[in-house]
């Protein structure tokens, strides 16, 4: 099996590092959606209450298609802006998020990063 090394890891040990990947998105979308609250003036732009509504979405984000419309409505419903500006900020901060995820999961697990995405575009060159 060519993953065997992931099994060997233990439920444990992936689970922490899933939960890790969790937390910091966690946080980079709550500091972003701040910044994204600023572009449409949003109220209640604190980084303690971003990072509220950016674990709130964290959570419902598991649920397809429905935790969009839900993360789009903590946004509106907490910072007071209409549907257009929660997904304005909503957008920033998800791009910024998964942006520094890709940049973790290529600084600490480069070459199996690589092998991943060289399987999943075409013409990504192979490690």
């Amino acid at each position: 099996m060519q993953y065997e090394w992931i099994f060997s890891l233990g439920i444990t040990n992936i689970l922490i590092i899933v939960g890790i990947f969790v937390i910091v998105g966690a946080i980079v979308q709550g500091i972003f959606l701040k910044i994204g609250l600023g572009f449409v003036s949003g109220r209640n732009r604190e980084l303690g209450t971003t990072f509220v509504t950016a674990l709130m979405m964290t959570v419902v984000s598991w649920i397809p298609c429905l935790g969009c419309i839900l993360a789009w409505y903590f946004i509106k419903s907490r910072h007071d802006v209409g549907w257009g500006g929660a997904l304005v900020a909503w957008i920033l901060g998800a791009i910024v998020q998964i942006l520094v995820l890709l940049a973790i999961m290529f600084l600490f697990f480069g070459g199996l990063f690589a092998a991943i995405m060289a399987g999943l575009l075409p013409g990504f060159p192979m490690p």
